[in-house]
């Protein structure tokens, strides 16, 4: 009985591992995505923003599951998911704008866009860090 619980319990502190080590592989990607975007635009570097708007949008594919969402919230959080989950819709049409915003040349607009993007991570962190 003792190896069982003993089993039990480490195998609930590798899934919450896990689940912390997935999280911040996630937000690392969307901190370098930001960066090269960043970056690009600095530099004038239309594919430096290209590869950041391609890191981002590969690492907020992790937020499209409310399920997801809610296992990256810390436990007192968790209850505010959909916040969350729209963060990560917003960051999608902002990554898309951003793009199409490219094509035509509008970089000012494109930057516009990557502002929504900031704003939309800023305001789900508002809300998990409580700032």
């Amino acid at each position: 009985m003792r190896k069982l619980k003993t089993l039990v319990i480490i195998s609930a502190l590798s899934l919450s591992l896990n689940a912390a080590d997935n999280t911040q592989k996630t937000m690392l990607g969307m901190e370098d995505g930001l960066n090269s975007i960043q970056k690009g635009f600095l530099y004038n570097s239309v594919e430096l923003i290209k590869k950041g708007v391609e890191k981002i949008q590969e690492s907020n594919k992790v937020y499209k599951d409310p399920k997801a969402v809610t296992a990256f919230l810390p436990e007192n959080k968790k209850h505010m998911s959909n916040i969350a989950f729209r963060s990560a819709a917003r960051i999608d049409v902002a990554t898309s704008d951003l793009l199409e915003y490219l094509k035509a040349k509008e970089m000012n607009k494109a930057h516009e866009s990557f502002s929504d993007i900031l704003d939309a991570c800023t305001a789900c962190h508002s809300i998990v860090r409580s700032w």
